[in-house]
């Protein structure tokens, strides 16, 4: 199946209206939004996206979301404005509601149709498949800055690992969607970085999504990786900007 760019401009940017919810995830969702309900009270991971309000249903719909999340024991949230969001002033509208830049503000939406270009020698990567390597996964997110991952959450995509002459230094996610695969933010820890072993992640994810008849990555790239992906043969096909909504219990 091919997919002109307005089909991966949705599925980048707008990845949560394509992958089916996992087992018990909370979602508030309608034609106006949807927002998920993450394992950990972390802003980043309770996200409202896939944004269509009208110019007058701003206010409400902020109100309404704020007190779906204070039920649900959050008091923050990032919301997501994408080139298709409406209305067009919409990031400078939830500005004015008292919402700021993340400190990521804006990403990239990036897609790959074809075999990224990788060369990764000494690198090697392993799925993720024991108790063993989950917890290595899981150090290399605290390692990298302090993040404890949820088990939970380690556990609800498929993983990998990349070792550097042995030693597991990075992982990196997929996300399986109805076209194409979404590429989780890959983590290396800082003293393993420019070695390859994010490129080789790159590649263990393609060979993945061609198993799964799925030629198509899809991803969401902040600043840093941005250089490496472009350069590997994804190209730009939407822009994501990132609100952090701080409101209280």
């Amino acid at each position: 199946m091919t997919l002109d760019d307005e089909q991966l401009r949705s599925l980048a940017e707008d990845a949560v209206e394509h992958i089916e919810p996992p087992a018990g995830e909370q979602r508030m969702e309608d034609d106006r939004l949807i927002a998920t309900f993450g394992s950990a009270p972390d802003p980043q991971m309770n996200v409202v996206s896939r944004l269509r309000l009208g110019s007058s249903d701003i206010g409400a719909a902020v109100d309404e979301v704020r007190a779906w999340y204070r039920r649900l024991g959050r008091d923050a949230c990032t919301w997501e404005v994408t080139t298709a969001s409406t209305p067009g002033d919409l990031h400078e509208r939830l500005l004015a509601l008292g919402m700021r830049p993340d400190a990521e503000p804006h990403m990239l939406a990036l897609a790959c149709t074809e075999k990224p270009a990788s060369d990764t020698p000494g690198v090697s990567v392993e799925a993720v498949r024991t108790d063993d390597q989950l917890a290595l996964a899981s150090s290399i997110f605290r390692e990298d800055d302090g993040f404890d991952p949820p088990e939970d959450w380690l556990r609800a995509t498929p993983r990998w690992l990349a070792r550097v002459d042995g030693e597991v230094v990075a992982t990196a996610d997929i996300t399986e969607m109805d076209t194409a695969v979404f590429l989780g933010g890959a983590v290396t820890v800082p003293r393993a970085r420019g070695r390859g072993a994010y490129r080789a992640l790159v590649a263990a994810r393609w060979d993945e999504a061609v198993r799964l008849g799925k030629p198509v990555l899809v991803t969401q790239s902040e600043p840093m990786s941005q250089p490496i992906l472009t350069r590997l043969g994804f190209r730009v096909v939407g822009e994501i900007h990132v609100l952090v909504d701080e409101f209280g219990p």
